[in-house]
């Protein structure tokens, strides 16, 4: 099997913060930012994790609810005080070791980013995300940060927008996605980590603002792609393929019964009218 090694470190951010609002409408200055952050790679039989992170006792410190390992592995930086929109240092280690039969699935890591004044009340920051290099060599990276806009540009000038536009300006409460990444320390599924990752066409009508740069020293080894090729498994891909056409298959019925349901409700509806 090939092998891939990612090692490096989530250096910091920067450009996450307004002065104005932190040193004008919420009188105290700085803040403090940190991260959590999350390798995924894709579950589908061809990904294996040689090697994580591990505690004292060398037990695997990334597992699901179970307290079973888990193939992504995940982390949370300390919180590093700088001024609004300045520099913060996290210098957070990453060290994870794959091995893989494909191509498929291929890493990338996910962000979330919080703010933290000087009473330890946390704000959202941003989301970011971003496939990892599939090359052998050492990688200087930028993530962009990002969050839902306060409300629809449709929107915005209505009573509501600007409710909404002075809840995070004056409080911090900006909107953000169903379920934080790993809020309960533990690998979990959420609709944050869904829609950030997966859900294109729902992303496509999500309006969002830029808040702010994740950076992120890498270095990639790869070992034995060159001789092995990135390899298959007849019995896996098989599996995999069939796997797929159900799930498709499935969702096919449930839009189809869904258009059916609205088809009978709809002359009802419009008797009931009459």
């Amino acid at each position: 099997m090939a092998e891939v090694h990612l090692i490096g470190e989530v250096e910091g951010a920067h450009g996450v913060g307004s002065g104005f609002t932190s040193n004008i409408l919420r009188v105290g200055g700085g803040q403090g930012l940190w991260c959590k952050w999350e390798i995924q790679v894709e579950d589908n039989g061809r990904w294996n994790k040689i090697e994580g992170a591990k505690g004292l006792d060398a037990k695997p410190l990334c597992v699901d609810k179970d307290d079973k390992p888990v193939l992504n592995e995940y982390g949370t930086t300390q919180v590093c005080f700088c001024k609004p929109g300045g520099e913060a240092v996290w210098q957070h280690p990453i060290d994870v070791h794959y091995a893989t039969t494909a191509l498929r699935g291929w890493p990338r890591m996910i962000f979330e980013v919080w703010s933290q004044n000087k009473d330890g009340r946390n704000e959202f920051a941003g989301y970011g995300v971003h496939h990892l290099p599939n090359a052998s060599g050492v990688y200087d990276l930028e993530v962009p940060l990002w969050r839902p806009a306060s409300s629809s540009q449709k929107e915005r000038w209505t009573s509501a927008g600007i409710f909404s536009a002075i809840k995070g300006v004056f409080l911090g409460i900006w909107p953000r996605l169903d379920g934080d990444i790993n809020r309960n320390g533990y690998c979990e599924p959420s609709a944050a980590k869904a829609l950030v990752t997966n859900a294109k066409e729902e992303r496509q009508n999500l309006e969002t603002v830029w808040t702010g740069t994740v950076t992120l020293k890498l270095t990639v080894m790869t070992r034995a792609f060159t001789k092995l090729g990135p390899g298959t498994n007849p019995g896996l891909e098989k599996e995999y393929e069939m796997k797929k056409r159900e799930e498709e298959r499935v969702q096919k019925e449930r839009e189809k019964d869904n258009l059916e349901r609205t088809a009978r409700s709809r002359p009802r509806a419009e008797a009931e009218i009459r």
